[in-house]
Formats: structure tokens, sequence, C-alpha cells
């Protein structure tokens, strides 16, 4: 009888370790569908005539979407709400006659990506960001360009979270 009691307490101390785990793992899934629900998405654009100096941060002035609030529209500066991988795009069009237009995306102050125009181009990104991270378009280091735009916008950017960091098994 002795046996048997120690057989059956064995066999649930089994199963309650597998209810703990299948537990963790749906805990697991949980938490990764909760971090899917905070969405990080913005689009603006640059709607004034602007000259940048040398090394420069672009302010887009018309903020058009802000899912998050990651987009500050006063210092032109995207700060990660969140470990995550997200997706950066840039288009730009160079004023009229002016010097050809030199911008790039900076990731904590290193370049990731950058675009020449002589008339029109652009620039794009997946990065993989932790929180606090900082991105942000700049004019290159060295160069001065006057930035305008016509009555459609020539500078716009766009940014989103595509996933968020996933716990490793």
């Amino acid at each position: 009888m002795d046996s048997e009691y120690i057989n059956k307490l064995a066999e649930v101390k089994e199963k309650t370790e597998e209810s703990i785990a299948n537990l963790q793992k749906s805990k697991v899934i949980l938490d990764d569908l909760t971090n899917h629900r905070k969405r990080v998405a913005f689009h603006t654009r640059l709607t004034q005539h602007v000259t940048l100096g040398s090394s420069q941060t672009v302010i887009f002035d018309d903020v058009i979407t802000n899912i998050g609030n990651a987009y500050d529209h006063l210092t032109g500066l995207f700060t990660a709400p969140y470990d995550g991988v997200y997706f950066f795009a840039s288009s730009f069009l160079k004023p009229g006659d002016g010097p050809s237009l030199h911008l790039e995306m900076m990731k904590n102050g290193a370049s990731i990506s950058k675009g020449h125009a002589a008339a029109g181009n652009n620039a794009s990104a997946i990065v993989s960001l932790k929180l606090g991270d900082v991105i942000k378009i700049r004019h290159f280091e060295g160069t001065s360009t006057a930035l305008k735009v016509n009555h459609r916008g020539t500078l716009t950017t766009e940014g989103s979270n595509e996933y968020s960091s996933l716990p490793d098994d």
C-alpha cells in the first residue's frame, strides 16, 4: 500500500510539473500577444522651406500619424518605446536648381542609411532597436542645402514596429 501511495504521489507530481510547464508556455504566448498590441507607427512630412546646415536634424512639421507617440515633432527624433524590429523609410526631392541633397538616417548617432539626391531619392532601413534608442534623419556632415517643398510635400518619413523581441525558448 505504501508503494501504491508513493506511485500515485509521483504521478500527481509529474502531472503538476507538466501543468506548470504548460502554464509557463501559455504565459509566454500571452505576453507576446500583449506586446504585439503595443503598436508604433508614424508618418510625417516637411511642409516648410528649410535651409539645413551641416549635420542638422530634419524636423518634420506635419505629423500625419503618430501611433504610440514615439516621434517628437519638436526635435525630429524617434525614440523606441520598447525593444523590437522597426522599419523606417524616407523620401526626398531636391529643390529646383540648388545643390544636391544629402540625407542620412542615424541610430544613436551612427549612420545606418544614406540618400543622395540630384533630383529625388529615398532611404530605408530595418533596424533592431532597444528601449530608448533614437532614430533621426539629418543632413550629411559637411554639406549645406536649402530644402524646399511644393504643395504635395517633398520630404516625408515613416516608421513602424514590425514585431517585438520574442523571449528565448
